[in-house]
């Protein structure tokens, strides 16, 4: 404790009327106060504290991770349509091309095919995106400055 503070102690008890007639112990009150005796177990503290709001974080952490993946679904989507459009006017000239050399049962089939792996492709990559988002993401530990 300060020397003003006990000052305090010694002041009041020297005005007040009740304080004087019981004589409060304002030494062993400074004391008291003064001594660093509570033993503080940092490990369980934490704990603790990190039980009665793990709640909290978790219900914060979705309404991120649902608030983050609607942004990037959105921002994923707009292109979209573009993309399948070209795709499907690429389809289309590739069979033209490949059927002016190919039977047409044959252009057909390279044109399903490579159809059916452009949209695998594309289903692939849009369903990444949640996956992608809830990936834990780490920071570089910063570098020594004397290194």
């Amino acid at each position: 404790m300060t020397s003003r503070l006990d000052n305090a102690f010694d002041e009041h008890a020297r005005e007040c009327g009740e304080c004087r007639e019981t004589a409060a112990p304002v030494a062993a009150l400074s004391a008291l106060l003064g001594s660093d005796t509570a033993q503080i177990d940092a490990e369980r503290l934490s704990r603790l504290a990190f039980a009665r709001v793990a709640p909290a974080l978790q219900e914060r952490a979705g309404a991120l991770f649902w608030r983050r993946l609607t942004r990037v679904l959105i921002a994923a989507l707009v292109p979209l349509p573009l993309v399948i459009g070209v795709d499907v006017w690429m389809l289309g000239w590739l069979y033209e091309a490949v059927a002016a050399w190919l039977p047409v049962s044959v252009a057909a089939y390279l044109v399903a095919c490579y159809g059916a792996s452009l949209l695998l492709l594309i289903s692939g990559t849009y369903a990444a995106i949640p996956l992608l988002l809830a990936r834990p993401v780490i920071e570089p530990e910063p570098e020594p400055a004397g290194a």
